[in-house]
């Protein structure tokens, strides 16, 4: 993949490209703003560019076919999760394709970012797009600052790039906030006892149930049969059951799954790090759709197989 040079600050050669609609934007014709747009969400709110004033925007302009807008895509998840909202805004325009088409592509890959459509192009034309993606930096008082042609490499670069244009933005880490229902279930990779190694969205397709547990939760234990039961009469190729411990050694786990001779996949979780992630203790479940969606969440024990499998079956 060819690796475009990132300009540090906006050139002449941006300012004539976008000129006729500057000058339409500016108070003066010396100060390139930003074109201001309506654009509407994959959901159907209406954004206005220039509601987002007083805070910066990194504005990304992408398509579905393009290599180059896919290969970002996560590197754009990680900032908006853990980054944007906080000293900037984040704001991607989907620039071509249809609405249908937009909403599967951001379902199937879990993207939870702000996607505006730009069907016709028209906004993609106003900022002077010759090809995705294009990034644009725009200041809190609506004018550009510095753009990119081309996918950013890692995370590392976007932040670097956002540094560069806006020294005084803070990118400190979002508060993390118990995932509940509704939204895309935190994604993991995570080993079983085994040595297997197990990436959530790689299940997208099936529904998931997840259950956290650990040796020392009496409660935790008990129901652990019940989770056998359902996992032998139903674990198939459209339902996953999984297993993650808390904190606990390979051979504390080990111990537990022989005394109970369990086979459901037993994932270890040796720092806790998914386990706080998803913010809830243990004894839980999580069932989780298709498409990466959290459905039901149980807090309680469960006290038998037919409460497992009626979760289950109320999805």
């Amino acid at each position: 993949m060819k690796r475009h040079k990132w300009h540090p600050i906006l050139t002449l050669a941006l300012a004539l490209v976008l000129a006729g609609s500057v000058m339409a934007c500016t108070k003066s014709e010396e100060v390139p703003y930003a074109p201001d747009f309506t654009l509407q969400t994959i959901n159907g709110q209406t954004v206005n560019l220039s509601d987002f004033r007083g805070k910066p925007v990194m504005l990304n302009f992408w398509s579905i076919n393009c290599p180059a807008c896919q290969f970002q895509m996560p590197y754009i998840q990680v900032f908006y999760s853990e980054r944007s909202d906080q000293e900037i805004t984040l704001l991607t325009i989907n620039v071509g394709d249809s609405t249908s088409a937009v909403q599967d592509y951001v379902t199937s890959r879990g993207l939870t970012f702000p996607v505006l459509l730009d069907p016709e192009g028209r906004v993609a034309g106003a900022y002077g797009i010759i090809g995705v993606p294009m990034t644009f930096f725009i200041d809190a008082e609506g004018i550009l600052r510095a753009y990119k042609i081309g996918a950013f490499q890692s995370q590392k670069e976007m932040e670097s790039a956002l540094m560069e244009v806006f020294p005084s933005l803070i990118l400190a880490p979002k508060p993390k906030v118990a995932p509940e229902i509704g939204n895309i279930a935190p994604d993991f990779t995570l080993q079983t006892i085994n040595g297997k190694s197990i990436t959530l969205s790689n299940l997208r397709g099936r529904t998931v149930l997840l259950n956290f547990w650990l040796s020392s939760c009496a409660a935790c234990v008990d129901e652990m049969p019940y989770l056998q039961t359902v996992f032998d009469g139903q674990a198939n190729d459209e339902l996953v059951i999984l297993a993650i411990n808390c904190g606990e050694n390979s051979q504390t786990v080990q111990s537990t799954v022989d005394s109970l001779r369990l086979t459901i996949p037993m994932l270890l979780d040796p720092d806790g790090k998914v386990c706080a992630d998803y913010k809830r203790g243990a004894p839980t479940t999580f069932i989780i759709d298709g498409n990466g969606i959290i459905t039901a969440i149980r807090d309680e024990v469960f006290q038998n197989p037919e409460e497992i499998e009626n979760m289950l079956d109320s999805m």
